[in-house]
């Protein structure tokens, strides 16, 4: 049997393919060259501009080195079906080839998500925080994981995202958007219509409103609650009570319990609990980056204390 080394053969029953790391790749590789890549345990051939796997029709390892870093994670999910969670490489608008944690497990609406930021039981994210609109990093490179810890990456200022998905590692499983995953989930498919950035989105939107609390699956079940209030029940983004009111979230909740309803016609001027992701009282009686808390005249009690938070995009 004889070695291939950039040479054809004919007429063999089995040849055995050049193998070789990405590092020793040739240096100026021609259109169909084909090998053996050690580092990615996978056959490659060259098309001319990229080194691709012939069973998926991707660039080789994708996401593996900077060289072949992905446009996204569900991306290398297509490529790899198999693949796991981890620290992977994509190629972040304006950013360019970075290394950011991937959620792969299917249990979350099929996974493919990337850590935009995580939080600890803090007020590092508070509402007024400058890590929600501008372009700075927390941790952005020693905080490559699950870890109970603050940071922010590029993901959340330049990918443009369609998809975002809030866990919460230490509020248990089994209930949330996503019944199945380990901790409870917030989801929103679709959250503001065509892709954007957050940092973007977080500058530009005004109480976007999605829809009554209570019948947010991410506010109660299985036994578990958000603290509430009987009106306004807010559910959206970049809460904010009018002049004179009193709380503000990022992304979560608005109560209050002085008549009105649902929001926007609830009375406003004086809600006081809190709940969700990016919060302040304007007092400054509680802020924090994730969590719940109870001002007072609250109808539903709920965990009522802060809380570790994770946010992906897609």
């Amino acid at each position: 049997m004889a070695d291939l080394n950039n040479t054809t053969s004919q007429g063999v029953t089995i040849d055995k393919l050049p193998r070789g790391s990405t590092a020793q790749r040739p240096g100026s590789p021609t259109t169909g060259m084909i090998r053996y890549n050690s580092d990615f345990d996978e056959i490659e051939y060259y098309n001319g501009s990229n080194w691709i796997n012939p069973d998926t029709g991707a660039r080789s390892g994708l996401g593996q080195t900077s060289a072949t870093a992905a446009e996204n994670a569900r991306q290398i999910m297509w490529a790899y079906p198999n693949a796991n969670d981890g620290v992977y490489w994509i190629d972040l608008p304006t950013a360019g080839p970075t290394q950011i944690y991937c959620l792969m497990d299917r249990r979350y609406d099929g996974g493919g998500w990337m850590m935009a930021m995580k939080a600890t039981r803090g007020s590092t994210f508070d509402f007024p925080s400058s890590y929600w609109t501008s372009t700075n990093t927390l941790n952005a490179t020693s905080e490559l994981d699950r870890s109970d810890s603050d940071a922010k990456f590029h993901t959340f200022n330049y990918f443009q995202a369609a998809d975002i998905l809030a866990t919460w590692p230490d509020l248990g499983g089994g209930r949330g958007s996503i019944p199945a995953a380990d901790e409870h989930c917030w989801l929103e498919n679709g959250f503001y219509g065509d892709n954007i950035d957050l940092r973007t989105f977080f500058n530009t939107v005004d109480r976007w409103f999605i829809g009554d609390a209570r019948q947010f699956e991410g506010w109660a079940g299985n036994g578990f609650n958000f603290s509430s209030q009987n009106d306004v029940r807010f559910y959206g983004f970049n809460f904010q009570s009018p002049a004179g009111g009193i709380t503000r979230s990022r992304w979560g909740f608005g109560w209050n319990e002085n008549g009105g309803g649902l929001f926007p016609n609830g009375n406003m001027a004086s809600d006081d609990v809190c709940g969700g992701i990016g919060v302040q009282h304007r007092t400054n009686q509680f802020r924090f980056s994730g969590g719940d808390q109870i001002g007072c005249c609250q109808n539903v009690t709920g965990f009522n204390r802060t809380a570790r938070v994770e946010i992906w995009v897609r």
